[in-house]
């Protein structure tokens, strides 16, 4: 399996499969209630995810686009409006719904605190990993995962995550993540946890 940076005319496939990946996921279920609302408007939720990584961060997919990795580099992992207006994330309001956005928004702010506490160095940030469900149990998570841990390891820099997936929580521990935080979100009452491979 090769795993490469993503090519630009490949974000709307990326975008299809971290759809379907995260169809199941805690978030996504909150910030989209309704199945029909989650199948229709989280393409382009994770389409202006994936706009901003192209652009601010690295992205990188399989040659199927089953899954992708956002990332973003040690020392950028601050974004501004302006990078967020670059990428699209400002119209998603509009696109998806305000109520929608911002559930995800304040969930989003919630656990991004908490990141800020605990990790004031230099680091790799994974924005967002997802693998289509037909390609799940096949190695594909950790691929997507290992070219960018392995140069965090080679240069000393640890990498950050966090995840409202109750199933993800061994997977990241089995790659050498260690849990930071285990959080309830208090109007959500979502489950998030963050980690940290140093």
């Amino acid at each position: 399996m090769d795993i490469r940076k993503i090519k630009e005319e490949e974000l709307d496939a990326a975008s299809l499969s971290l759809a379907n990946a995260f169809f199941m996921d805690p978030l996504q279920r909150y910030v989209f209630p309704d199945e029909n609302d989650n199948r229709e408007k989280s393409p382009l939720h994770f389409k202006a995810i994936l706009n901003y990584g192209f652009l601010f961060g690295d992205v990188y997919t399989t040659d199927d686009i089953g899954g992708a990795v956002v990332w973003l580099r040690p020392g950028e992992t601050d974004g501004s409006p302006d990078m967020a207006v670059a990428a699209g994330i400002d119209k998603l309001p509009y696109l998806l719904g305000a109520a929608e956005m911002d559930r995800f928004f304040n969930s989003i702010a919630f656990v991004e605190a908490f990141h800020k506490e605990d990790i004031s160095i230099p680091h790799w940030y994974t924005m967002v990993v997802g693998v289509d469900p037909v390609h799940q149990g096949k190695g594909y998570g950790r691929k997507l995962l290992d070219p960018v841990i392995e140069k965090a390891a080679a240069d000393g820099i640890p990498v950050y995550l966090e995840t409202a997936q109750p199933t993800n929580v061994s997977f990241y521990q089995h790659l050498g993540f260690r849990i930071l935080r285990d959080l309830i979100e208090p109007v959500s009452g979502l489950r998030l946890w963050t980690f940290q491979k140093d």
